[in-house]
């Protein structure tokens, strides 16, 4: 008897379009073999920390609620410039010989004005937003925005000095405003790190790679996040999340 479905339940089809390859044969729910988190803000914000975090850093002025969006959606707002907030989960995730992405639905009231970013990191200090994706963490891999339309992969390791790497594709790297975008990072299993272990992609197709082996943490648990900041003298910016997941080999 035929259950209805095309594909794999558990695990991610094989992509004949090229597009999202990360996704290919990873895991889609729980398992045995997979660790599945996947969040599309259909629970209540209270003190402005989302339903399923662990904690939020909020600037004076900036909230973090549940927006207006079927299915659900996180709404972060800041009201000046270099202010903002962070959601983050627990020291859960270690690249170590594991195969690994994250990924988030995106879209940002003015992208030439916003840092918005992604990622995980160690979370040595989290007085400010920015202390997460930023040298203050030690330790942390992080995309998105940093105060400008063109996306970016940043990381750090030991605080060895942070690498911003080169866009391969700078046109699929730049946002537009007000309208969403799948920015993800994935690494690829590999035991030990090497040049391209770690990507960055927007909207399935890739647009960096990490080419400084020696800085990308893969020795320790991280914590999932995603943060951002009004930017260059704005008033106010607004960063919707309609969903965020990451997918981890156990």
């Amino acid at each position: 008897m035929s259950t209805g479905f095309k594909g794999p339940i558990v695990h991610g089809p094989e992509n004949s379009t090229k597009l999202y390859p990360y996704r290919t044969g990873m895991g889609m729910m729980p398992s045995a073999e997979w660790i599945v988190f996947h969040d599309d803000f259909t629970g209540k914000a209270a003190s402005n920390v989302l339903e399923g975090w662990n904690a939020g850093i909020i600037d004076t002025g900036c909230t973090v609620t549940q927006g207006v969006l079927a299915g659900g959606v996180a709404q972060l707002t800041s009201d000046a410039d270099d202010e903002g907030a962070a959601q983050y989960g627990p020291l859960s995730v270690a690249l170590n010989g594991k195969r690994f992405f994250m990924e988030c639905r995106v879209k940002m009231e003015d992208v030439s004005a916003m840092t918005f970013q992604m990622g995980l990191s160690v979370l040595t200090a989290v007085t400010n937003p920015e202390d997460i994706w930023t040298t203050v963490a030690a330790d942390y891999i992080a995309f998105g925005l940093l105060d400008s339309a063109v996306c970016a992969l940043t990381y750090d390791k030991n605080n060895g000095g942070t690498v911003t790497e080169t866009n391969s594709n700078t046109t699929q790297a730049t946002l537009a405003d007000d309208t969403y975008a799948v920015l993800a990072i994935a690494y690829n299993g590999a035991s030990t790190v090497a040049d391209g272990s770690l990507k960055a992609y927007v909207n399935g197709i890739e647009v960096a790679a990490a080419l400084t082996e020696a800085q990308v943490p893969d020795d320790l648990p991280l914590a999932p996040f995603f943060g951002f900041l009004a930017g260059h003298a704005t008033t106010a910016n607004t960063a919707e999340v309609d969903y965020i997941r990451y997918v981890l080999e156990r």
